[in-house]
Formats: structure tokens, sequence, C-alpha cells
């Protein structure tokens, strides 16, 4: 998991709009890593635009947890439900993950809260291949991978990785996750995480894909043998804290 530099307040906006404002940053400011943990709370609102902007005035949530970083992502299609988004939290280590999470409990949250969103469910995610923290248009997927499968999985997620960012996309991230304490539905899935700047990125990727212009296509392949892809969205993210 990775931290990145701290910026000021984005004034308010949609989280859909905010993607497209993210600021770069430099290499020698990023490292890729598998440490690190992820709180998310899944949940439900009838008006995103004012829960963002609650919780980017009211970070006291984040701060009670000790998270060195949260954000949401909201569901762009694949929806389960209307409203459908994930805020999420970044810890150093599933330790710090899980004792963060005993420090909150979103069912007792201020009425200001509760009247923003039902909440679903929450789960903790553990990175299992090197993860770089840059949130923006996100393609989702849960895939089940059987236990003899693990290490070539994780391997192929990262060879896909390189071929996209060496077919000219270098702003192109995978991550893998495996998810802790997350009920029926997540035993024996990972969730893969395909990240770029925006909308129109991934969809040159897609282009590429069916037009047979992607060179990348063999290691796509290869991840798609070793999994079972169980569900697929897309997501729109930003952090919204930067730790205190």
């Amino acid at each position: 998991m990775i931290r990145r530099p701290p910026r000021s307040t984005p004034k308010p906006s949609s989280a859909a709009s905010d993607v497209y404002k993210r600021q770069a940053y430099t290499e020698e400011n990023i490292v890729m890593s598998t440490d690190g943990a992820f709180t998310t709370l899944q949940v439900a609102s009838p008006d995103i635009d004012k829960y963002r902007q609650t919780l980017l005035d009211n970070p006291s949530a984040f701060q009670a947890t000790g998270a060195t970083a949260a954000g949401i992502c909201v569901t762009n299609s694949g929806h389960d439900y209307l409203g459908q988004m994930m805020v999420w939290s970044a810890f150093p280590n599933v330790a710090a993950a899980l004792s963060g999470s005993t420090m909150y409990d979103p069912q007792k949250a201020p009425k200001r809260f509760e009247r923003l969103r039902e909440v679903k469910y929450g789960v903790t995610w553990k990175p299992i291949t090197p993860f770089r923290l840059e949130p923006g248009y996100e393609r989702v997927q849960r895939i089940k991978v059987s236990d003899e499968n693990m290490q070539a999985f994780t391997s192929a997620i990262n060879n896909l990785e390189k071929a996209i960012q060496d077919a000219g996309h270098p702003n192109f991230y995978n991550g893998a996750f495996v998810l802790i304490g997350g009920g029926d539905r997540d035993v024996g899935t990972v969730i893969v995480r395909s990240i770029v700047r925006d909308a129109n990125a991934m969809g040159i990727l897609f282009d590429d894909f069916f037009e047979g212009n992607a060179s990348w296509a063999d290691e796509y392949q290869a991840v798609s043998a070793l999994g079972e892809v169980v569900s697929d969205n897309m997501e729109i993210c930003e952090q919204l804290y930067f730790g205190s």
C-alpha cells in the first residue's frame, strides 16, 4: 500500500468530476508495496455529493480510527443497488486496520450521517500484489481463485500490469486484494482493481482489446484462465483524507 503526498483539500465538486482534476506526482514520490491494509464500508447514499461533502467537512471518524488516508469509491456501472458506494480507509498493517474498525461504529454515527447513507456491510482488504494508492476510474472484479492457483494468479496480475504499461499506458495499475471478515460473499474470492486516470483511458483499453490491437491480450487471457469472475463493475474513486 502507498500513500500519496498531502495536498490541499479540494473545492466542493462531484466525485465524478474530481477524478479529472487529480494532481500528478513524480515517480520518486511513489513506492509500490504489499504493505498495509484497508477497511471498507459499503453504503447506499440517496445524495452522494452531499455525503461526500459531509465526509470532507467531518474527518473525525477517520481520525478516530487512526487511518493514514481515506476516501470514497462511487459505483458508476454494475450497481447492486441505487446509490452504491464505498468508504475506504488505509492503515499501515492489518492489525491497525482491525483495531481501527473497533474505534468507530457506523451504526452510532451522528444524525447528519445517518440521513445520508444506509450501511450495507464492512470488510477489511489486504493487498497481495504491489499496489499504488492512486484513486481514479477503476474496474473492480471479484474473482474466485483456488488455493493452488493463487501464486500463479498474482504473478499473472503483475505481468498484465507491466504489459499494459509497456504498451503505452504508463498510468495503468492493477491491485489484487484478499478480503478478511467479509462474510459468505467473500470466501475464496480476490478483488482485482484495474486503475486508470479516467473513463476515456479505460475505454481506450477496451477498444484496443476488441479491435485486436492489444499487445497485452495474452497476459489478459492468462489472468482469465486462473479464476472465475463473479462480479464486475466500474467505480470512480478519490481520496478525501490525507492523515492528520
